[in-house]
């Protein structure tokens, strides 16, 4: 399947679609037409050790422990790390036909376990993935994307496919999580009985990842 709704790219093995431009998706629409227009690119990727071991591989180490590891945006846990997206200032912003900003909504909402969830698409409605760029989407080398970042398809998108191209659809999204789960989950038990975790240990699992890709490359 190739086509400018949905079609598979093989060298990097992501799904792309030209829709996205004008993104249709009522999910991520914007609250305010001063805000960009970006869909799905108001989340935050979740880098995990495929990820990170693709970028040392790459031998692009120096980026992963400058622009991610220690990107002040970024939270790091144990063996992922998020990268923070952009607040809009509008998040901020009280109107004068509401009695709470977005921001002051969102922790309202986030409170209690009833409406978290609504509090995830307050914050969302106004948040920019840092790896954004306006008029080409985004500026993450293509190798480094996240798996979601590579297999997601909004509904809008694949209301559009034939029964033929939604099988194909799943057959590419699986390939992709079956490359990149087993992978984070086997390397990550290897690390838990190290005792090594990306918070405390990143350059000895740099070193891991470089051992690794000597030994028994990916790629």
């Amino acid at each position: 399947m190739g086509n400018d709704v949905l079609w598979w790219e093989e060298e990097n093995r992501q799904l792309l679609s030209a829709v996205c431009r004008n993104c249709p998706e009522p999910h991520f629409q914007r609250r305010s037409g001063d805000l960009p227009h970006i869909g799905c690119c108001a989340y935050e990727p979740v880098f995990t050790l495929f990820e990170i071991y693709k970028m040392i591989a790459a031998g692009k180490t120096e980026f992963f422990l400058k622009e991610i590891y220690a990107n002040p945006q970024n939270e790091i846990y144990d063996y992922e790390i998020v990268a923070g997206a952009s607040i809009q200032p509008l998040f901020y912003e009280r109107s004068s036909e509401e009695d709470e900003s977005p921001a002051e909504r969102y922790e309202r909402l986030k409170r209690s376990p009833n409406t978290a969830y609504l509090a995830v698409d307050e914050r969302l409605a106004y948040a920019v993935c840092q790896f954004f760029i306006d008029g080409k989407g985004c500026g993450l080398d293509p190798r480094f994307k996240t798996s979601i970042c590579r297999s997601f398809i909004c509904s809008s998108i694949e209301e559009q496919l034939t029964e033929e191209e939604r099988k194909h659809l799943s057959a590419w999204q699986r390939a992709i999580r079956d490359e990149a789960e087993p992978f984070h989950r086997r390397h990550k038990a290897i690390l838990e009985e190290k005792g090594w975790t990306l918070r405390n240990h990143v350059h000895g699992i740099v070193e891991y990842f470089r051992q690794v890709s000597k030994e028994a490359p990916l790629f």
